[in-house]
């Protein structure tokens, strides 16, 4: 009986070592292919005199992903407008003391906070507030009134670029973000320049099992060590997703999330013309 015990306990003791192996191997590689992407397999892309409209899913996900971007644009004085596509309300789905509607003004004015920072006024910030975490479960008529909210947006200012996150990015909101824009910029028929950022595609995921090589290829990098400071500080502006926003609760973001969104380069992939 002790034998079968202790054959029991080497077997149970040999599989845990070996997912412990596993995925540590497995988390070495991701930061390997992370770092490969940042520095090798990408090309430099410059900042050019092109206005710009970024639509973020979330009040953090513009920081996140092209905060660098904005900083620079703006202290060329590049005219570009931020258009957040959820009210951000669903962070802290089921908190039993702080209600759905107080999340969404709290994270509403981190997001005006943070944007200051990187040089966007409050009057090129727009909210279309939509249900956070719904975006899939919308009806074909309120796909279509936010696809034509975004046509407007997109005919008023005439932008000669457009951020998105990708259509790949491992969430429902982000993925679904990016298609209500490309349909918005069919239906406008104007010629934009469509680039994506990433947010979660980079975070525990293998590149290679998730995009085609034609896709690796579209990666370009932008240089923004000299604004690097002020993207810092506009995420650090998001308190309600890096910490936890009171005694009972966790952050939103998973420890060590943040640190590939502080280094002094960030990654946008070419998509083709919006008349795919």
């Amino acid at each position: 009986m002790k034998i079968k015990y202790f054959l029991h306990r080497l077997k149970l003791g040999l599989h845990n070592k070996w997912w412990l192996l596993n995925y540590k191997f497995r988390e070495l590689l991701i930061q390997l292919q992370f770092y490969w992407l940042l520095y090798q397999g990408s090309q430099l892309l410059n900042i050019n005199q092109k206005s710009v409209i970024v639509f973020s899913p979330h009040q953090d996900d513009e920081a996140l992903g092209c905060g660098g971007m904005i900083a620079l644009k703006r202290e060329q004085g590049i005219p570009i407008k931020v258009v957040f596509v959820t009210d951000g309300g669903g962070s802290h789905r089921g908190h039993t003391k702080i209600t759905r509607s107080e999340i969404v003004q709290i994270r509403r004015e981190e997001a005006l906070a943070a944007l200051k920072i990187l040089g966007v006024e409050s009057t090129d910030i727009h909210f279309l507030d939509k249900c956070d975490g719904a975006l899939s479960k919308m009806t074909e008529t309120e796909q279509q009134q936010t696809i034509e909210e975004i046509v407007q947006l997109l005919g008023s200012f005439q932008p000669q670029e457009v951020y998105v996150t990708h259509k790949q990015d491992r969430s429902l909101d982000h993925e679904i973000t990016y298609q209500l824009v490309k349909a918005a910029i069919a239906k406008a028929e104007v010629t934009v320049e469509l680039w994506q950022y990433a947010i979660w595609l980079l975070w525990k995921s293998l590149l290679f099992s998730n995009l085609k090589f034609d896709e690796l290829v579209g990666a370009h990098r932008v240089a923004i060590h000299q604004v690097q400071s002020k993207k810092k500080q506009a995420i650090e502006t998001y308190r309600s997703q890096y910490l936890p926003i009171d005694a009972e609760s966790s952050a939103v973001l998973p420890p060590g999330f943040l640190w590939r969104f502080f280094l002094p380069y960030e990654i946008f992939f070419k998509s083709d013309s919006g008349q795919e």
